[in-house]
């Protein structure tokens, strides 16, 4: 295969603490002499971990850190740190902290309104230089919809209609400045020239704003669009908006299908497919040799202790912890349908369909659920990780991976100091950043502003007036 990048890509998945739910249980080896500490375990779910974690994969040369986030309580924070702060407003301050590592931060298309959602990424752009990312969720769930006043979320057709037009409303609303609409003349006193805002007036069947947004483009245009879509409405929202894709694919042959899928659906929608990349989750455990590696995994497989892993379980699927045995199938007529998991729908709910299907006992979902299962693995030296990485990207499975570390900071540690010079050795990822934006490292051209001279130019709204001109 001939890959279209310069490239792969690598994101960090910065879940607190690692991906296995017991890695926070575990001592962490010091930066400065390598010694093993317990630390204040708090700090997992605070930004000063972000802040830190950021700046190791900024020296790996990632391509970003990714932050989700669900608007509701969820179930782990009994049991593991939790995801508290508000994406956008912790990766502002990251932003402070960083130079180059890109910012991928969670915002709800069915939970927001697409002006405040458009503005608060448009000002982390602004606040990073040009980094920011969004990453688009059609978030489903009765749990989420109470925080935000509805009895009932919508369902998955209408949470992917509106996501429709939410994102193209956002993007409407990044769009509404003119690149040279920011003066700023001393000499002739214009700071904006009107002329070259545009209101929105977008009216959908969900969304609705008028705009035009109180900020000009970014140096990168306009953020970078994320989804990780898996569905059929989910792949089509991808493959329409994203330029990078983040997927639960646990084989070879499953990755090769699916981006194959996107691609062409990219196409339909007249894009170039290369222009997208789809990013596998990938678990990874890095150590010396093989056999430390899994001495390792089982070490943090059993920090989620099993009195653990079954009240979350039971708590994630919405069931009596008295009605699961451990050797037995889930209790199927109790446990909602495929797709229907509430908050908690998504990779964990591509499990509990496998388990559906494959007729898995409790015991085998913990199995698969503590160590991250739906995701395909990498654990072992610094030279099988690596080639395990390149196999995939040759083989068309993947444009690189969103990197899940069994163990945050120091898995992503080894990662960056043992795999990335491999990966850079077999020429297939970069040494150096190229540019300044995400879209310069994701080598993505800026969108243009969608002006031209044929184009009415519309004003800013005056105090006083009854629409926009």
């Amino acid at each position: 295969m001939t890959f279209p990048h310069d490239s792969i890509t690598l994101n960090l998945n910065l879940i607190p603490g690692g991906v296995f739910p017991g890695a926070w249980r575990a001592p962490r080896a010091s930066a400065a002499t390598g010694e093993s500490s317990d630390g204040d375990a708090q700090q997992y779910s605070s930004l000063e971990h972000y802040i830190e974690v950021a700046k190791i994969a900024e020296r790996g040369k990632f391509d970003a850190v990714f932050l989700a986030d669900t608007p509701v309580w969820r179930y782990r924070g009994e049991y593991r740190p939790f995801r508290g702060l508000d994406p956008t407003l912790a990766f502002a301050a990251v932003a402070q902290h960083t130079s180059h590592i890109g910012l991928v931060a969670t915002g709800s298309s069915s939970y927001n309104s697409a002006y405040n959602l458009a503005r608060r990424i448009s000002t982390l752009d602004h606040i990073s230089k040009g980094r920011a990312a969004w990453n688009i969720v059609a978030t489903n769930g009765d749990d989420v919809a109470r925080n935000f006043g509805r009895e009932h979320g919508l369902d998955h057709d209408a949470r992917y209609r509106r996501a429709h037009e939410f994102v193209e409303a956002v993007i409407a609303l990044w769009d509404g400045w003119a690149d040279d609409a920011w003066v700023a003349d001393r000499e002739t006193g214009t700071y904006v020239d009107e002329a070259r805002i545009r209101a929105v007036d977008y009216t959908g069947e969900y969304v609705n704003t008028a705009g035009p947004l109180p900020l000009p483009r970014s140096p990168q245009g306009h953020p970078v669009l994320v989804q990780a879509g898996s569905s059929p409405d989910g792949i089509g929202l991808a493959s329409r908006f994203a330029d990078a894709v983040y997927t639960v694919q646990p084989t070879i042959e499953s990755a090769i299908a699916f981006r194959n899928t996107v691609r062409e659906q990219a196409k339909g929608w007249g894009r170039n497919p290369d222009t997208v990349r789809v990013l596998p989750g990938l678990i990874t455990l890095v150590a010396p040799t093989e056999a430390e590696a899994r001495a390792r995994e089982i070490e943090l497989r059993e920090l989620h202790t099993e009195r653990f892993a079954i009240n979350a379980l039971a708590l994630q699927v919405g069931v009596p912890v008295e009605a699961l045995d451990l050797d037995k199938e889930l209790p199927w007529d109790l446990v909602p349908a495929d797709g229907e998991l509430g908050a908690s729908g998504g990779h964990f709910a591509a499990l509990i369909g496998t388990a559906r299907r494959e007729k898995y006992t409790v015991r085998q979902i913990l199995a698969r659920q503590g160590g991250g299962l739906t995701h395909v693995t990498a654990i072992g030296s610094p030279e099988q990780v690596a080639d395990q990485i390149e196999t995939w990207v040759q083989a068309g499975a993947s444009d690189g991976f969103n990197i899940m570390s069994a163990q945050l900071p120091d898995v992503a540690t080894a990662f960056v100091d043992h795999v990335v010079p491999l990966l850079q050795r077999k020429g297939i990822f970069r040494t150096e950043y190229p540019g300044t934006t995400l879209r310069d490292t994701l080598g993505l051209e800026r969108p243009g502003d969608g002006f031209d001279e044929h184009q009415p130019a519309r004003r800013i709204h005056k105090v006083g007036e009854a629409a926009f001109g």
